[in-house]
């Protein structure tokens, strides 16, 4: 994955809280079409080709902000504040999540492995020894590898005792779990929507900014700016993300507009209760092991690639679904609008229809840049009574799901616990292979993003960071016990 402090994050938020700023301020149309030269002066010494190419992403950026699928809604004839105009009244259709720029993409060669400098040319050669396809040559004393002939096993990388291999990928392709992302005739990217399972690590892995999320932030300042009353869902990864307490963060959101604020943690205490129950009757009727169904992306990765894992998933809502029915029954009118570090979660939204918006915390830290607000200078609001979901804020983290439910579980120490922390391509292998053979756990607890939410596509900090703003070794805890858990197993 591409390193999270970068210059296209950077851009990124300094785009979303310009177009946001002027929003709130009910300038958004008149500025919007010169919000590209404010921020591409004339003066900046250009990254890409030149100031004008720059000045195109920017637009594009406005537009993925504003919702608009680039792919098939783009217009170069049409003015940035039409596109607002539009959007003003009637929100964007939310799938497919995710867009694509041609004009970003560079049109990245396919993978390849190539033999540096570094090469010895060693008496033992244990990388043709170990070629499957005898396609290491010597000459001149250095490796060749013959790209007609390579497979891009990878196995001369792995034995070359100088690291003189060296693996040139594609970022996006390489990233992708399920090969959803291909490059087209012409060479730029595209996505197979009908493969691709909104969990974002291609817009995450691309360094040229070329795949990017359609936001969902539109229809919820809207709602803010309206004064409607909407309740704040705030994601157990919430906290680590901002440099303040949680108590603070929720008074940070009241500040910005929202009416209320609710821990989502209090949904994934229904969620263990449920899982914990239905675990219980799966293992006394000898059903075989279950999933957790919490991370979106591997549910929409069951209904399009592991359909025979449907009737292993859980049937418990997610802790955001449990949340917005608590929110809704408090206030039947008001608006819910989770704010978690995830994608996939738009979809979830829209099957379960008791979620009126969603947003990362990527967008929620331009969102306070825009209002103004700042976190460390928030006095600590009122989180009432917590003690009995505390520990699943832990959901945040791989590890924690499945400590959350075997808390609630009679019999833990009887229950054998398979996490998988991260889907990759080699995880995605592994699972398709559960059809034919079971694999020997009671429950398997799926976290698709390697690390757990705190490491999702909307994030604002690293992982690492989070954890020690979370509290460092506490916020770990449920890790190193899923870790000592299936120790224990084998």
């Amino acid at each position: 994955m591409l390193e999270l402090n970068n210059q296209y994050t950077v851009m990124k938020r300094q785009v979303h809280a310009e177009v946001l700023k002027a929003f709130f301020a009910g300038t958004l149309e008149q500025e919007v079409d010169a919000l590209p030269i404010k921020i591409i002066p004339k003066a900046r010494i250009a990254n890409r080709c030149c100031i004008y190419k720059e000045r195109a992403m920017v637009r594009y950026r406005i537009m993925a902000l504003m919702g608009i699928n680039i792919e098939t809604e783009d217009d170069e004839l049409k003015s940035l504040s039409s596109y607002v105009s539009e959007v003003m009244e009637k929100d964007k259709h939310v799938a497919p999540i995710l867009t694509t720029i041609s004009t970003a993409c560079s049109s990245c060669p396919p993978d390849r492995y190539l033999i540096s400098e570094a090469c010895r040319g060693c008496f033992a050669r244990p990388c043709l020894a170990n070629c499957p396809k005898d396609c290491i040559t010597f000459s001149n004393g250095q490796a060749h590898i013959d790209d007609a002939r390579c497979i891009r096993c990878g196995k001369c990388k792995e034995v070359c005792p100088f690291h003189a291999v060296v693996h040139i990928p594609v970022p996006c392709e390489e990233a992708c779990p399920v090969n959803a992302v291909k490059k087209n005739e012409e060479g730029f990217v595209e996505i197979d929507y009908q493969k691709c399972i909104s969990c974002g690590r291609c817009a995450m892995s691309c360094p040229f900014g070329a795949i990017v999320e359609r936001s969902g932030v539109m229809p919820v300042v809207k709602m803010l700016k309206a004064e409607e009353h909407v309740t704040a869902l705030i994601a157990p990864a919430i906290e680590g993300q901002f440099p303040g307490t949680l108590a603070q963060i929720k008074q940070a959101l009241l500040a910005t507009g929202f009416s209320s604020v609710m821990e989502v943690s209090q949904g994934a205490e229904t969620t263990s209760l449920h899982e914990a129950h239905e675990l219980n009757e799966r293992k006394s009727e000898g059903k075989g092991y279950m999933t957790t169904s919490c991370c979106p992306a591997y549910m929409e990765l069951v209904d399009k690639h592991l359909p025979f894992l449907g009737e292993r998933r859980s049937s418990a809502l997610s802790p955001m679904g449990y949340a917005a029915e608590e929110a809704k029954k408090a206030n039947p009118q008001t608006k819910t609008v989770f704010i978690g570090p995830c994608l996939a979660k738009r979809v979830e939204a829209v099957k379960l229809k008791t979620i009126d918006g969603v947003l990362t915390f990527s967008e929620l830290a331009s969102l306070f840049i825009a209002k103004g607000v700042d976190v460390r200078e928030m006095e600590k609001a009122d989180l009432g009574k917590t003690d009995s979901f505390e520990d699943c804020r832990e959901f945040a983290l791989s590890g924690g799901v499945a400590s959350c439910v075997l808390s609630r579980y009679a019999k833990a120490d009887e229950v054998s616990v398979l996490p998988i922390n991260g889907i990759d391509k080699k995880m995605f292998r592994t699972m398709k292979i559960w059809d034919k053979r079971q694999p020997e756990a009671d429950l398997i607890e799926v976290m698709c993003c390697e690390g757990g939410c705190i490491n999702g596509p909307g994030v604002v900090v690293k992982p690492s960071v989070a954890l020690k703003l979370r509290g460092g070794n506490k916020a770990a805890a449920p890790v190193k016990a899923m870790r000592s858990i299936v120790g224990a197993r084998e």
